[in-house]
């Protein structure tokens, strides 16, 4: 009986090792499902560094071949960092125009837009427009 307990423990232990790793397997599973914003992170941050690549290397998705041209065919792309930040771009740019009337998405509709808008505003106030009046009244001779 001894042996037998033996066999009969560390058939337990072994059932209960199984068992730890299924669980481990399902919480592991459940932690990937986690849900991420592909709108996170579309902020002037990343528009300044999307034009740096930009000016740098063109488009840094573009692949080369072992000559350095680019080329239809598989190579290796200019640069890695760089395509990373433009795909992202493109997607804030996409996650810009989304129609978002029940807020069902996060999105920044200022994206690649903050110092246009800002000029915009400060060309739409009452003083601006009255600067503009003033001067299209003189123009036309409706000056004193």
């Amino acid at each position: 009986p001894p042996a037998l307990l033996l066999v009969f423990v560390t058939c337990l232990h072994l059932a209960a090792m199984k068992l730890a790793v299924v669980v481990a397997m399902f919480a592991g599973a459940s932690a990937l499902s986690v849900h991420q914003d592909p709108c996170a992170g579309c902020n002037e941050a990343l528009a300044q560094a999307y034009q740096t690549c930009a000016m740098e290397f063109g488009n840094p998705c573009a692949e080369r071949d072992e000559a350095g041209i680019v080329g239809t065919g598989p190579g290796t792309k200019k640069d890695v960092s760089c395509c990373l930040k433009k795909e992202k771009h493109d997607r804030c740019l996409e996650c810009k125009s989304m129609d978002c009337e029940f807020k069902t998405c996060n999105t920044n509709k200022q994206y690649y837009s903050e110092r246009t808008l800002t000029q915009q505003a400060k060309e739409s106030t009452k003083a601006a427009y009255e600067k503009h009046d003033a001067a299209a009244m003189k123009a036309a001779g409706w000056s004193e």
